[in-house]
């Protein structure tokens, strides 16, 4: 995309976020930046911009000329890079969703025998202790928060039974 596209394309959301916001009988989420680009709150920007801000910076532009010819603010394209050099993409992550469950039975098993074992342990120990013995990773380990909670569920099904 060169740059008139993308100049129209931000004309055409200009004006159908403007048709929108003050022509519906409700409030708009949409607005005009600074620069006079179109955003609509907690939305990603489309990928053709997106795209189009990595090939403007692969040319050596710097991000504040990208900020102005794209009317983008400043920080969405210095985000919109970095998360480019990290990951290598310029697409935006997943809005919405859930996480992968990190308190697995094995986990949850484990949470219970140290609480058994010591039952004054604190949650972060536990977590802690998860790391050590090599039963979770960095990656997958769960929340102090999550620990409490499957400590409470622990208990209540216990207390049930009895």
């Amino acid at each position: 995309m060169d740059l008139t596209t993308a100049y129209r394309y931000n004309q055409n959301m200009m004006e159908y976020y403007t048709c929108k916001m003050y022509h519906s009988s409700g409030t708009g989420h949409g607005g005009v930046n600074q620069l006079g680009g179109v955003f609509v709150n907690g939305r990603p920007l489309p990928d053709v911009v997106r795209q189009r801000i990595v090939e403007l910076a692969h040319n050596g532009v710097r991000p504040c000329d990208i900020s102005r010819q794209l009317r983008v603010s400043h920080g969405c394209v210095s985000k919109i890079l970095s998360r480019y050099y990290e990951t290598g993409s310029f697409k935006a992550g997943v809005i919405g969703g859930s996480k992968p469950k990190v308190a697995t039975p094995h986990v949850v098993d484990a949470i219970a025998d140290y609480k058994r074992e010591n039952p004054t342990m604190f949650a972060w120990e536990i977590r802690d202790r998860l790391l050590a013995e090599g039963i979770c990773n960095q990656e997958n380990v769960p929340s102090v928060s999550s620990i409490n909670r499957s400590l409470v569920s622990l208990f209540s099904q216990r207390r049930e039974r009895e």
